[in-house]
């Protein structure tokens, strides 16, 4: 399961992500921090996005994700990190 995330950073890295409000490009520095607002890095094509999901159960706790970006109804996720240990507000991911 590693080995996949490995690879979808690298394709959402390597082909140019967007990051935040339209950048198109993750470049290094660029960080995703836990926090109420949804910020995710979203795939060239517009399918997934990885970053920051909440957990289901709090509203301060968070669990890294990937997830279909256009589905109607609530964030599909497809994938999490160790999804029953949650973390903390404002933690970040840098690359």
């Amino acid at each position: 399961m590693a080995a996949c995330l490995v690879v979808f950073l690298l394709v959402l890295v390597g082909h140019g992500a967007g990051a935040g409000a339209g950048a198109g490009y993750i470049g290094l520095g660029s960080r995703l921090v836990a926090r109420d607002q949804n910020e995710a890095w979203v795939s060239d094509n517009g399918t997934f996005a990885f970053g920051f999901a909440s957990a289901a159960n709090a509203r301060d706790k968070f669990q890294v994700a990937i997830w279909f970006v256009d589905l109607p109804g609530d964030r599909t996720v497809v994938w999490s990190a160790n999804r029953y240990t949650c973390l903390c507000l404002y933690l970040y991911l840098m690359v």
